[in-house]
């Protein structure tokens, strides 16, 4: 196996995989096996039908099919551990063609870890909530003028303003690929909502009177915001030492009254799904509690 990488910009990587040609004949040899063993063949047991009939009723394209999936699936992992590459998305794969006869090439592309620098994130957000209690005094003043009451006399940070303030304050370049999935999965949240509630998506968006082109563009935006949002704050987590413990998951699994909603979350996915989620938490409590001190504030 011979294994290329190419820096792309904005946190990208090209990973060129050339697997010599013993490796795919091998590997459609085991491809074949088998289907034979699977295939039902007039005239004979299941697992002795001749291989070359197996291979007419099957299609030479869907055994190839298999045996890139075979590769794809064995060797992409070993191409990321050898070169010690973690990405961050799935790969885009392309496959120039496919022979028994050549060496298999095919090329990932993949984003990772982009670089985070931050400013003086803790100032920042300071400087917005004194701000805040500045209008806030401008308009208490106004209603006592008016004789109306006061409903607060401190003014709160909220996870929204927050995250908008980070986000503003560090530099980063976000992978193309992460927001074309985000994107892709945004439009197609979009599409089974519509679809559930009855409507056609041209008439969604005759409705809205955008085409598709105009919907893609909007969630794009909202696409890099959603990702930045989730890298800084995870790089935030990381920066502030900022953990959930074992115990801290399964009280917050031990919450949930649903018995079958708790048994899949106790699943090992869930569980570090769970565990992020409750320190993101706990990093916005934290920079409330450093931003607002003593006063009581909102999560």
């Amino acid at each position: 196996m011979k294994v290329e990488v190419e820096k792309l910009p904005k946190s990208q990587l090209k990973i060129k995989v050339t697997l010599e040609n013993k490796l795919v004949r091998d590997s459609y040899s085991q491809v074949l096996d088998a289907a034979v063993k699977e295939t039902e063949i007039d005239g004979f047991r299941k697992g002795h039908a001749p291989k070359e009939q197996v291979e007419r009723k099957l299609g030479v394209d869907k055994l190839y099919g298999n045996v890139i999936n075979e590769l794809l699936q064995k060797y992409y992992p070993q191409a990321l551990k050898e070169h010690r590459i973690m990405p961050i998305s799935n790969p885009k794969v392309e496959i120039q063609e496919f022979s028994l006869e050549k060496d298999f090439e095919f090329v990932a592309r993949v984003a990772i870890k982009p670089e985070i620098t931050f400013k003086e994130y803790k100032k920042d957000l300071k400087k917005y909530l004194e701000d805040k209690n500045k209008e806030l005094r401008k308009t208490n003043e106004e209603k006592l003028k008016k004789g109306e009451q006061i409903e607060a006399d401190h003014a709160h940070m909220h996870t929204n303003e927050i995250i908008e303030i980070l986000i503003k304050n560090a530099q980063l370049d976000v992978p193309e690929i992460l927001i074309e999935e985000e994107t892709n999965r945004l439009i197609a949240r979009l599409v089974d909502q519509v679809l559930a509630a009855g409507m056609k998506v041209e008439d969604y968006l005759k409705a809205q009177n955008i085409n598709m082109d105009k919907l893609k563009t909007n969630y794009q935006i909202v696409a890099e915001k959603n990702i930045k949002a989730e890298l800084v704050l995870n790089e935030l987590i990381t920066l502030e030492h900022i953990t959930a413990t074992e115990a801290e998951v399964d009280s917050a699994i031990a919450e949930v009254k649903d018995e079958k909603a708790r048994e899949e979350l106790n699943k090992p996915i869930q569980k570090v799904y769970i565990k992020t989620v409750l320190e993101k938490q706990k990093l916005i409590e934290y920079l409330i509690k450093e931003t607002q001190g003593d006063h009581q504030h909102e999560k």
